[in-house]
């Protein structure tokens, strides 16, 4: 599977760490050219590999799994985009955006921060794949 999205956030978690390609496949325990493979195709690796890229960037695993097209891990969000999938066509799905929103409106911003980031990434999937 291939996702710009991902492809992008790679390259500018690693240059903001000031990172080389190479540092960041030594650190991650990967191959240099998978770091390539991910900047410049999208190429998204085993969840296991990513897993290690968030360690080797020190980026929480939740957003880099979002990121790569996975399932998160510890945050109950399946549910939650289970039913933004069943409802997208149904006519009540603006009303029912609407009382989640307001759901998310009521978490603490650090929460709605990182709700915002899983839509977010949720959102460049499902555009990756359509495209």
């Amino acid at each position: 599977m291939r996702n710009q999205a991902w492809a992008n956030y790679i390259k500018e978690k690693r240059r903001l760490k000031h990172l080389t390609r190479r540092k960041l496949a030594e650190l991650a325990k990967i191959d240099p050219s998978y770091v390539t493979l991910i900047e410049r195709d999208g190429y998204i690796p085993r969840r296991d590999k990513v897993l290690e890229i968030a360690k080797a960037l020190e980026v929480e695993n939740n957003q880099i799994l979002l990121m790569a097209g996975y399932a998160p891990e510890g945050i109950q969000v399946k549910e939650f985009l289970q039913k933004i999938d069943s409802m997208k066509f149904e006519q009540t799905f603006d009303e029912e955006m609407l009382l989640v929103l307001k759901e998310i409106s009521a978490l603490p911003p650090k929460e709605q921060k990182k709700v915002a980031q899983m839509i977010t990434a949720y959102v460049n999937v499902i555009k990756e794949k359509t495209s």
